[in-house]
C-alpha cells in the first residue's frame, strides 16, 4: 500500500521539524516541509509546532474525560496555553493497576481494534486500548524505527503476539509500508532458534524485529552450529528491537557480531512509543506525538534547564481509545546536551532505569544503564556480550562468558569496573555455556495439532493421553544433551553455593 498524502503542514520524520524557539516542554514553532504519511489520520494527529500541540493537548484533554478515571479527575479544569499543562493532574501506573482497565477507555467499544497488556515484569500488568486508527498513526511517528521496511522487503515478526504491542505495530508497519512478513513469536514451541536461523538464510530476511537477547542468543546458537553470522546471512539489514534499552555497546556490540544496523525504541504499552533510535544509537523523543516534561523525582516539579537528569512524564497527544494526561512513567532520563550527529533537532535522551530502581552502596549511586555500559565496554574488547550481573552486600559480581577465559584477566576487569562505577567489583570470567543454556538453544519441543486418537500399531510415537498428543518435550534431546544438562547443573549447583557463602 502506497503512504497516503497529507497537506504540507507535516515533516518527514527524518528531517524533523525545524525549531525556532523552545518552551519548557521541548516544543517550539516549526517550518515543517512536506510528507506522506501511511495513516490516513496522522496528518491531524502529529503536531509540528507550539499551536498545533497546543490544539491537539486541548483534543487530548477533552478526549480523557470520557474515560471514567479521569471524568472526576479534570472536571472543571481547562487548559489554555501549554504551561496549562502542569496544572493537571499525574496519572501514575498505581491508578492503571488500581482501576480496572475500562475505566481508562475513552472512546466506545465499537471503535476499539486492540486490547493489550504489559508483561508485568514488575508486578500486575497494565492495560492500553488502542483504535485501529491509532495502531496505524504509530507507524508514521516510529518511521526513524522502520527505515529498512519497505516493499519487497523480508520482515520477520520475533515479537510474542500476547500481550504486548511491538507484535502488532510490526504486523501493521509491514501492511501499510509493503513487504513480506514472517510471524515467528518467540514465545512459540515450534519456531526454535534453528528454525529461526534456517528461516534467515532461506527466505532472504532483511529485518529481524524482537527483544533484544534475540540477537546474542540467535549469535550463539549459530556458534554452536559452526556458523559466522556476519557471513551466513547477507541479506540482513537490520535489528528493530524494543522492550529493552540499549547502552551505546550493547548496540555496538551487536553491530560488531551482526554487521548490520540495530535499532531501538523506547516506550510501553500504556502510553506509546516514546523515543526512537538515530543512526547514532541515541533515543529521540517523539514529541510531535506527545508533550513530555522532565521532572524532580523527589519534588515532581518541572526541570527546565537544558540537559536534565530527572523523570519521564508523557501526554499523549494522539491517542483516541487510551489518551494518557501526564504519565509518570517512573523512568530515569538523562537528557543529551547540544545538538546530535544526526541532525535531528528533537532532544535525545539515555533512560537510566526505574527511579526506584538506582543500585546504592553508602552513598553511591549507580544506574542500570551505566552498570550495564561499563561491562559491556570491556567486554567488548574481548568480541563478548553475554554477562550477568549479581547484587551482593559486598557489591557486584560480575560473571562474564569468554570464547577464550584465559586469555581474559578477571583481576584486571575487576579493578577497572570497580574504577569506574565507584562500588566494589568482582568479576568472574567464564567459558561459553556457562551463562547461557546451549542445549535449549538447539532444541526445541515438537509442537502437533490436538487429537484424540493414537494408533499404536503404526505410530512411531505411543501416545496415551491428550497432553502428549500436543507435545514432545524430548523430541530433540539425545543422551549427549541429557549429559551436557547434568554437568551444567552440577556446576550451577556449587556456583550458587559458592555465591551464596562467599559473595
Amino acid at each position: 500500500m502506497q503512504p497516503i498524502s497529507q497537506s504540507a503542514s507535516a515533516p518527514s520524520q527524518d528531517t524533523g521539524p525545524v525549531t525556532d524557539s523552545d518552551t519548557g516542554n521541548g516544543g517550539g514553532d516549526t517550518l515543517p516541509p512536506a510528507r506522506k504519511y501511511f495513516s490516513g489520520t496522522a496528518g491531524d494527529r502529529l503536531a509540528w509546532d507550539d499551536a498545533a500541540r497546543l490544539d491537539r493537548l486541548q483534543y487530548t484533554v477533552d478526549q480523557a474525560r470520557g474515560a471514567p478515571v479521569y471524568k472526576d479527575r479534570l472536571q472543571g479544569l481547562k487548559v489554555h496555553t501549554l504551561e496549562d499543562l502542569a496544572s493537571l493532574p499525574f496519572t501514575f501506573k498505581s491508578d492503571l493497576k488500581g482501576h480496572p482497565a475500562e475505566a481508562f477507555l475513552a472512546c466506545p467499544k465499537e471503535k476499539v481494534w486492540h486490547f493489550h497488556e504489559s508483561f508485568g515484569t514488575t508486578g500486575s500488568p497494565v492495560p492500553g486500548w488502542y483504535s485501529l486508527d491509532d495502531i496505524e498513526v504509530e507507524i508514521d511517528v516510529i518511521d526513524r524505527w522502520l527505515a529498512e521496511f519497505g516493499p519487497g522487503k523480508v520482515v520477520m515478526n520475533r515479537y510474542p503476539y500476547a500481550f504486548p504491542v511491538p507484535a502488532q505495530l510490526v504486523e501493521t508497519a509491514v501492511r501499510l509500508m509493503g513487504g513480506t512478513l514472517i510471524p515467528t513469536s518467540n514465545m512459540t514451541y515450534n519456531v526454535g532458534f534453528m528454525r529461526v536461523l534456517r528461516l534467515l538464510e532461506q527466505r532472504s530476511v532483511n529485518v529481524v524485529t524482537g527483544m533484544p537477547l534475540e540477537a546474542i542468543l540467535l549469535k550463539e546458537t549459530a556458534l554452536q552450529l559452526g556458523m559466522n553470522v556476519r557471513d551466513a546471512f547477507p541479506s540482513l539489514e537490520a535489528f528493530a528491537f524494543a522492550g529493552r534499552i540499549l547502552t551505546p555497546s550493547w548496540k555496538g556490540s551487536m553491530e560488531d557480531d551482526w554487521g548490520c544496523t540495530v535499532r531501538n525504541l523506547y516506550g510501553c504499552t500504556e502510553g506509546g512509543p516514546f523515543a526512537t533510535s538515530c543512526e547514532h544509537g541515541h533515543l529521540h523523543l517523539h514529541e510531535q506525538f506527545f508533550v513530555f516534561e522532565i521532572v524532580d523525582p523527589e519534588t515532581r516539579q518541572p526541570l527546565l534547564e537544558d540537559a536534565p537528569v530527572g523523570t519521564l512524564v508523557a501526554t499523549t497527544l494522539g491517542r483516541e481509545a487510551q489518551p494518557m494526561i501526564r504519565y509518570y512513567t517512573d523512568d530515569l532520563v538523562r537528557v543529551r546536551p547540544g545538538p546530535c550527529p544526526c541532525g535531528s533537532p528533537t532532544r535525545a535522551i539515555e533512560v537510566l532505569g526505574r527511579a526506584g530502581d538506582l543500585i546504592k552502596f553508602g552513598s553511591t549511586e549507580v544506574t542500570n544503564f551505566d552498570l550495564e555500559e561499563e561491562i559491556l565496554q570491556w567486554t567488548r574488547e574481548f568480541q563478548s556480550n553475554v554477562f550477568f550481573v549479581i547484587i551482593t552486600s559486598r557489591g557486584f559480581l560480575v560473571r562474564v562468558e569468554a570464547r577464550e577465559p584465559g586469555k581474559v584477566s578477571a583481576s584486571e576487569g575487576s579493578r577497572r569496573l570497580t574504577d569506574r562505577l565507584g562500588v566494589p567489583v568482582r568479576v568472574e570470567v567464564l567459558p561459553r555455556g556457562q551463562l547461557i543454556n546451549h542445549v535449549s538453544l538447539v532444541t526445541s519441543p515438537a509442537v502437533f495439532k490436538p487429537r484424540t486418537v493414537s494408533d499404536h500399531r503404526v505410530e512411531k510415537r505411543k501416545v496415551i493421553n491428550l497432553s502428549g498428543g500436543l507435545i514432545d518435550w524430548w523430541a530433540e534431546v539425545t543422551v549427549k544433551h541429557v549429559l551436557q544438562l547434568m554437568v551444567k547443573g552440577v556446576r550451577d549447583f556449587f556456583a550458587g553455593w559458592r555465591i551464596r557463602l562467599f559473595g
